[in-house]
């Protein structure tokens, strides 16, 4: 009994130093169950914060890096003609603090309402809600998709930070009708009613979502998706 003992000993120093060291420890009794951790379990892997960069066309990142640009400006150019409770909104959306933002609290069904700011209609206008969702992929991607209103669009969500995912979407066909993909690093899209759209979502602390995209080519200065 004694040699079978030290013989499991050997293996286990061998194979599973940690549980060994628990179980050439135990005094009394027999030895306790061995701790999952100990037999090796796999840690989670950190996210890729910098996946959604193999993925991006050139424009779109300029777009992105334009980011406070382009709120500033909308914000500015909507004073011309926003009621002030609209921009008052706007202007509360933005400033909502953020949480972290893992993928399972991504994946849901929302109501979801877009709002345009600044641009040649140099206002704020505030849309009515309709319906979209982000589901998980078999290949374990996250996609997001707005399934009904006008100006639908679907595209996949790439880890940026904690705090944020990049969106890089595209204009369903004819706005409404059949999905299409996303440019990717090549670009090619040129007609400003099917560009490309590249947005930042993040969760905000009263629990709402936002999606904001910066210079969306037609109509505004950027917009916001709000989601709950």
């Amino acid at each position: 009994m004694l040699r079978l003992l030290g013989f499991c000993l050997l293996f286990l120093a061998i194979a599973f130093p940690a549980a060994a060291e628990k179980l050439a420890k135990t005094k009394d009794g027999p030895p306790p169950p061995f701790a999952v951790e100990a037999l090796g379990k796999a840690k989670e892997s950190k996210p890729d914060y910098d996946a959604w960069k193999t993925h991006i066309t050139a424009f779109d990142k300029d777009r992105l890096s334009r980011m406070a640009e382009a709120i500033g400006q909308g914000l500015d150019e909507a004073k011309v003609r926003a009621a002030p409770q609209d921009l008052t909104h706007v202007k509360a959306l933005l400033g909502e603090d953020t949480r972290t933002l893992p993928a399972n609290m991504l994946v849901r069904d929302y109501r979801c309402r877009t709002v345009k700011v600044g641009g040649p209609i140099g206002s704020a206008v505030i849309y009515g809600w309709f319906e979209c969702g982000v589901k998980r992929m078999p290949d374990g991607r996250l996609f997001f998709e707005k399934t009904s209103g006008s100006q639908r669009m679907t595209g996949y969500l790439y880890p940026m930070t904690d705090t944020k995912w990049v969106l890089l979407a595209a204009p369903n066909k004819d706005h409404s009708g059949p999905a299409r993909d996303y440019s990717g690093p090549e670009g090619g899209i040129t007609d400003p009613q099917m560009q490309d759209r590249v947005g930042v979502v993040e969760w905000l602390q009263d629990g709402r979502y936002r999606i904001v995209f910066p210079y969306p080519i037609l109509e505004s200065t950027f917009d916001i998706v709000e989601m709950d």
